[in-house]
């Protein structure tokens, strides 16, 4: 009988990955603590927002992301629905004080079972999560049967998308990626950061988990960009300088998810025009009708 955890756990110690192992559990420990403090008064404590009225289309003409090797083995979205009670509290009170009064929006691409949605969505706030693969829409599980096509879409997102919020376009003030960048195409990336820029509320944050391993399932590698921390700031800066890395202070286990290299992308939205018309290929050609 195989039992997932126990053997991967075997296979980190044989490997000799122990410290990592040890990090892990850690983390799953520490993710316990805030999830029973969530239920005994902290979702009260961090408090809801004002009141928003939601209703979320999302506009796009590749709503399945079928060139992704993670459509034909959703390995990921079939397991995961993670969250960290410690992430969402962090960071909306810190969005809160930085946006007094405001209605406040949260985005997470490749969000799998959705269960980070769902913690935004409990604190008041426009919580919207995309995923490439309809493993988890067709199979009905984690926050699918309630949430899908109220605040869970599938979408590839490497493609131009728009979020309307009663046909407006929606702003979040943080966008997140857990696990995913490494399973974009070098080649998809501008198009990728196009759509979280248009997407992004100025002073907004994106944060992101990054590595540079393979994943490899059933002979296929599912990470097509191995880059280092390094390389994606470097990259990011390079193309998008009003995208800023900014420090918040947070440890590998107070992020929603992390690998061998704890590595992250913690970045703010400075003012700035994030590309051309016609880079954006959502946008009505100049002059025409807003």
């Amino acid at each position: 009988m195989r039992i997932p955890g126990l053997t991967w756990a075997c296979e980190l110690v044989a490997a000799g990955k122990t410290g990592f192992l040890l990090k892990e559990a850690w983390m799953q420990f520490y993710k316990l603590l805030w999830e029973i403090w969530w239920r005994i008064g902290g979702q009260a404590a961090v408090g809801k927002g004002p009141t928003r009225k939601i209703e979320v289309r999302v506009k796009t003409n590749h709503p399945i992301a079928y060139d992704s090797p993670d459509h034909n083995i959703p390995w990921g979205t079939m397991r995961d629905n993670s969250t960290n009670k410690k992430f969402v509290s962090f960071m909306a009170v810190r969005i809160r004080n930085e946006n007094p009064n405001a209605p406040l929006g949260a985005l997470d691409l490749g969000c799998s079972g959705g269960q980070l949605v769902k913690d935004f969505c409990d604190l008041g706030w426009l919580a919207v999560g995309l995923e490439g693969s309809d493993f988890s829409l067709k199979h009905r599980r984690a926050n699918w049967p309630t949430l899908a096509g109220k605040n869970l879409f599938t979408c590839d997102i490497t493609k131009p998308f728009s979020i309307l919020n009663h046909s407006q376009p929606a702003k979040f003030n943080l966008i997140t990626m857990w696990e995913v960048l490494e399973h974009i195409k070098e080649n998809d990336l501008k198009q990728l950061f196009n759509n979280v820029a248009e997407h992004l509320a100025e002073g907004g944050y994106f944060i992101a988990s990054t590595t540079s391993a393979s994943d490899l399932h059933d002979g296929v590698d599912l990470h097509q960009t191995k880059w280092s921390n390094t390389q994606w700031k470097r990259w990011i800066t390079s193309n998008f300088p009003y995208l800023e890395t900014v420090d918040l202070g947070l440890r590998f286990y107070q992020f929603v998810r992390h690998n061998e290299e704890g590595s992250f992308l913690t970045i703010i939205r400075r003012p700035a025009k994030p590309f051309s018309v016609r880079e954006n290929p959502l946008a009505p050609p100049e002059g025409s009708p807003s």
